[in-house]
């Protein structure tokens, strides 16, 4: 197990037996068939892409205290792709993610800010794709989180981290991802943590801020702890969170392989996967590979004053 480069020195890491962790793709791995599928389902053509970035310009020349590279198509179609080419709900998106950078600066910290969480092996990625081409995220919420290391504030900017940095892969781009929380071992420690206000916000950063479309949640190894952690959560659900928020038990393997292929997840998931577990040193090595890409491509980049966000 190792981090290597490939032949484009494209960082990832080697699990053995076959198995990679990346972040960088230049291809479908699932085919053409299914990459012409969801750039139908997005909307997305040569049409949609000329007429959105004209359109989405056009809205940021209208903001002046919104400081971001709109020349850069390759920057405003992130938000066009996660829009689905809708061109007001991608400035939509821009906008909240450029308003909540200005209040909560702390959940769009530098990877080198947040390395010790993914150290930690609170916030990974499985290593290979779900049938529908989407990346599942797995975030530690219970047991493995001991909260004297990592802050809720942390927890939620390295996921927000990794979601900037998938940016760099068009398939992610593509097909979205997939949150797993793990609440397996939940305690008090750990809810104490989700004050109504770093619920709201970590809310708005899946709903409303991602530059990577959610394509749904799913919270493993719920029990009666947990609902303690629910009834913070859900006066706080929009209609759409509700639609996209999946809880399941401990019989995961006919709950969650209903949404998620069992091949790809581990056996603690319910799944058959064979791929070794990641080292979480590894996986912070190669969260590194992208923080100075992340700092200035991303971080930068939002409202410059803070009269920008009482509107």
């Amino acid at each position: 197990m190792a981090l290597k480069y490939n032949e484009k020195n494209y960082p990832y890491i080697d699990l053995g037996s076959g198995y990679h962790i990346y972040i960088q793709e230049d291809r479908c791995t699932h085919g053409a068939e299914l990459e012409a599928k969801a750039r139908q389902y997005i909307n997305e053509s040569p049409e949609s892409l000329a007429r959105g970035l004209q359109e989405l310009r056009e809205m940021i020349a209208m903001e002046p205290d919104l400081n971001v590279p709109a020349e850069s198509d390759w920057y405003l179609n992130i938000f066009l792709r996660a829009g689905l080419y809708d061109t007001k709900r991608a400035f939509t998106i821009l906008e909240a993610n450029c308003r909540q950078k200005l209040k909560k600066p702390e959940y769009f910290a530098p990877i080198a800010a947040l390395r010790h969480v993914y150290e930690e092996g609170v916030v990974s990625m499985l290593p290979e794709r779900d049938d529908d081409g989407a990346v599942v995220i797995v975030v530690e919420s219970g047991k493995r989180w001991d909260t004297s290391k990592v802050s809720v504030d942390q927890l939620n900017s390295a996921v927000s981290a990794l979601v900037g940095i998938l940016t760099q892969s068009e398939e992610a781009q593509l097909h979205g991802v997939k949150l797993l929380f793990d609440v397996d071992g939940l305690a008090m420690s750990h809810i104490v943590q989700f004050t109504p206000n770093a619920t709201a916000i970590m809310l708005n950063l899946i709903e409303n801020c991602s530059t990577i479309r959610t394509i749904n949640t799913h919270t493993v190894n719920t029990g009666m702890v947990y609902n303690m952690l629910f009834s913070i959560i859900k006066p706080l659900q929009s209609k759409r969170m509700r639609e996209i928020m999946v809880m399941h038990g401990r019989n995961l393997t006919s709950s969650l392989g209903k949404y998620i292929n069992p091949k790809i997840l581990p056996a603690r998931f319910g799944g058959t996967s064979k791929a070794p577990p990641c080292e979480g040193r590894l996986f912070a090595e190669l969260m590194m590979c992208y923080d100075e890409w992340l700092s200035k491509t991303f971080l930068p980049y939002g409202y410059t004053r803070k009269n920008s966000i009482s509107s």
